[in-house]
């Protein structure tokens, strides 16, 4: 893990604990990790659990997460393909509960 994008994913539902406490991908995801790229703002741990306060978002389907601006994610919040995340404001934006799918998301 060199990234908190890393990070992120790994605390994702593609990531499953094994029975001797190893992290390992889920078989679903064909040995291929979710690729997640977080916004500088989230350069630390911190600043990325502000990012996810209720938890990391499913990823289980997700090839590619881009997030870029000052954003939190709700509880319930499910990337699928290939998706971005843009907050183009300087004030703290919220993705609500949802599935979103091979999209650009603009807030």
């Amino acid at each position: 893990m060199k990234t908190t994008g890393d990070l992120l994913a790994l605390m994702s539902d593609a990531y499953e604990v094994t029975r001797d406490f190893r992290m390992v991908l889920k078989p679903s995801r064909n040995g291929v990790p979710p690729v997640v790229k977080l916004d500088d703002l989230y350069k630390f741990v911190d600043n990325m659990k502000a990012l996810i306060p209720d938890g990391a978002p499913s990823l289980i389907q997700c090839a590619r997460l881009e997030v870029k601006g000052a954003m939190v994610f709700q509880e319930g919040v499910v990337f699928v393909g290939d998706v971005k995340v843009v907050n183009k404001s300087s004030s703290l934006k919220t993705l609500g509960k949802g599935t979103y799918v091979d999209d650009t998301i603009e807030l």
